[in-house]
């Protein structure tokens, strides 16, 4: 039997979207936080996770929300256009 929980997330952002990245250098794992008018949630790594597998995701992460900027950046031009 699996000790995993599953979640699914859906973040509509409203007027005022906010992301910040805690830095708090080699003393604890960072925090990226995202925040709306009616809604936040945080990211962050749980002990368990190894350095290197942390650094995987974070890489996974940016490569992520680079495409979404530029599907973003793809979507506005055409809805300017």
């Amino acid at each position: 039997m699996s000790s995993s929980i599953g979640a699914s997330i859906r973040f509509h952002l409203t007027d005022k979207p906010f992301v910040m990245c805690h830095d708090y250098g080699p003393k604890r794992t960072p925090i990226l936080a995202v925040q709306d008018k009616h809604a936040s949630f945080t990211l962050c790594a749980r002990e368990s996770l190894t350095p290197a597998e942390h650094l995987k995701f974070a890489r996974e992460l940016l490569e992520a929300a680079t495409a979404y900027a530029v599907a973003v950046e793809t979507y506005t031009s055409a809805q300017l256009a």
